[in-house]
């Protein structure tokens, strides 16, 4: 039976691990990639199909929803969207309306989120991701797998220097936080990626994940 990938955000961090994790595996026979036009900087493949959307007026053929794993990893910061404003529309409008075009069709729904988030939290960014989730949780998106990573640890075109400093302590983290606390530790954009295309791959069950789970 043939399988299907869509993935939004591709050209992030966490979207070009995911990307090439699906590529590379054998599961999915077709992967479309939605997202603006830089998403035709991402390499070719003979099953990769490139659609160029605007988020603001999302219209594609949604017949290619149908029974697929969508993969979601869209974000950025306050700092590049120029304002909590339009980071409130990357973070979290253009996520939930697209994941509303996907009620009803998709088997499963994978999200990158954070660990932290909370809709009620005083942390604008903690709360984005807590409404983000709040929202999702109320949509028929088949298995809605909820993943929370703390620091990502990725070198990006994006200078961001506090992250430089934590990709360089954190062995240290790693090694210091444990039990439940453990779910705090920083996490490679490559282990990530490749943890999330494996958990829709295997069809694990609906739930929030955390470093804890890989």
């Amino acid at each position: 039976m043939k399988k299907t990938a869509i993935i939004i955000g591709a050209t992030g961090a966490v979207g070009k691990e995911i990307l090439k994790n699906i590529l590379a595996d054998g599961f999915y026979t077709k992967v479309y990639v939605l997202g603006r036009k830089s998403i035709k900087k991402l390499p070719d493949d003979n099953k990769l199909t490139k659609i160029i959307i605007d988020f603001e007026k999302i219209d594609f053929n949604t017949s290619i929803l149908v029974k697929s794993d969508v993969f979601a990893s869209l974000g950025t910061t306050i700092k590049i969207a120029g304002s909590k404003e339009n980071q409130r529309k990357i973070d979290v409008d253009y996520t939930v309306n697209f994941a509303k075009l996907c009620e009803g069709k998709v088997r499963s729904f994978n999200v990158v989120s954070a660990i932290g988030a909370n809709s009620n939290s005083k942390n604008f960014y903690n709360s984005l991701k807590g409404e983000l989730e709040d929202k999702l949780k109320e949509m028929n998106l088949g298995v809605l797998r909820i993943f929370q990573p703390s620091l990502l640890i990725s070198k990006r075109d994006d200078k961001r220097f506090l992250e430089e400093i934590f990709m360089k302590v954190a062995p240290i983290f790693q090694f210091v936080l444990k039990g439940k606390s453990k779910k705090y530790s920083p996490i490679e954009v490559d282990v990530l990626g490749k943890e999330i295309v494996r958990f829709a791959v295997e069809n694990k069950e609906q739930g929030t994940y955390t470093y804890n789970h890989f």
